[in-house]
């Protein structure tokens, strides 16, 4: 270490503690690729124990010169990452040397201004945008929804998505990206203008699957078939009818709901729910959540046609469509939490029948002579 650095590191004061580190990063970045790894750990260990010290201006240039380095340890960048924003925007915003776990524990404890540049990172995780998505503000949303280089969660989509409603630029942004579901782009398509109308409808034909494709083709062979019946207005007859035709509750739902006759749709999920109408309505309407879920999975409604019934109730009550969304997202829970509960069930009845069947067995077993 050349004489002059041992001076200052002796001497202790403010002064020369800012000297020391300004000498210090000027010997290490005017050269960094001549350095080992070693050799960058120890010079990491010593700047950080001087960082304090360290002017605004000296660290700013620290940060741009050590923002690349594959090499950098960790440690020190995330030094540099939890300073004021303006000194720590290069290392946030592209160092390499961050792993997700780095980026998620920065997620959970930086401010908003440190957000905004965080969530422009290529490399976020959907884990890591959930983070930043639930602690941000409406900047931070703006920038994770225009950052196209990265995917995000079908949570934070939604999270997305209400905000969108009330702010223009975050519904623009969010329209523009690829990886929108069919749902999320229906939603979308009342808060934006007819260009991106268009896009999102090309969105929504390139996401259709094979079966989708072949359960559009069926509902137009069931209404040529169906004809005539299909206008009754007896949901028990038109139930009737539809069982001898091996039409589905979820087939004839789609039917009733694509034709906008969501009273006969209540009516029916009622009845194949095994609930009254007057409460299953009530409920419906006053978005008493619960009770529609449970009427709706006794009845065998798949999402999808769930979250068309969702929709629908939507438009009809005049709400945002994201409560569509919401209202589909917690039958998908509703759903993962029964089939579990199910498989419980299922893993206790046969625990239980084995035991039965081994004392059985021992019963039976022949004593020793």
């Amino acid at each position: 270490m050349p004489r002059s650095l041992i001076k200052l590191a002796l001497e202790g004061t403010a002064e020369a503690r800012q000297r020391l580190f300004a000498q210090l990063s000027e010997l290490v970045i005017g050269n960094i690729d001549e350095w080992t790894d070693r050799e960058l750990a120890i010079f990491s260990e010593v700047i950080i124990r001087l960082y304090d010290a360290g002017s605004a201006r000296d660290r700013a240039r620290l940060a741009q010169k050590l923002s690349t380095q594959t090499n950098l340890p960790v440690d020190l960048a995330r030094r540099i990452a939890e300073d004021e924003v303006a000194v720590a925007v290069p290392v946030l915003a592209s160092c390499p040397v961050f792993g997700q776990e780095d980026l998620l524990d920065l997620a959970d404890r930086l401010d908003m201004p440190h957000l905004q540049v965080l969530a422009r990172r290529t490399d976020l995780s959907p884990e890591i945008s959930d983070a930043i998505a639930a602690r941000g503000d409406l900047p931070v949303h703006r920038i994770l929804a225009g950052n196209q280089e990265i995917r995000l969660s079908r949570e934070t989509t939604l999270t997305l998505l209400k905000h969108a409603a009330e702010d223009t630029v975050l519904r623009e942004d969010l329209a523009l990206r690829s990886d929108l579901s069919p749902a999320v782009c229906r939603a979308l398509m009342p808060l934006v203008d007819d260009e991106a109308k268009k896009r999102l409808h090309r969105m929504i034909e390139g996401a259709l699957s094979q079966d989708q494709l072949e359960q559009i083709a069926r509902l137009k062979a069931l209404r040529r078939e169906f004809g005539s019946a299909l206008e009754t207005t007896d949901m028990a007859l038109l139930w009737q009818e539809a069982e001898q035709k091996d039409i589905t509750v979820n087939e004839l739902m789609i039917m009733l709901l694509q034709d906008g006759r969501l009273d006969h749709a209540m009516e029916l999920l009622s009845a194949r729910g095994r609930i009254a109408q007057t409460p299953f309505k009530d409920a419906v309407f006053n978005g008493k959540q619960e009770l529609v879920l449970k009427t709706a999975a006794k009845a065998g409604l798949d999402i999808a046609t769930f979250a068309l019934f969702a929709k629908v109730r939507c438009d009809h009550l005049k709400v945002p469509s994201v409560q569509g969304s919401e209202w589909t997202a917690s039958y998908r829970k509703h759903l993962e939490a029964a089939a579990k509960q199910s498989r419980c069930g299922d893993f206790q009845a046969n625990r239980g029948s084995r035991k039965g069947r081994s004392a059985g067995d021992r019963g039976t077993r022949p004593t020793a002579l």
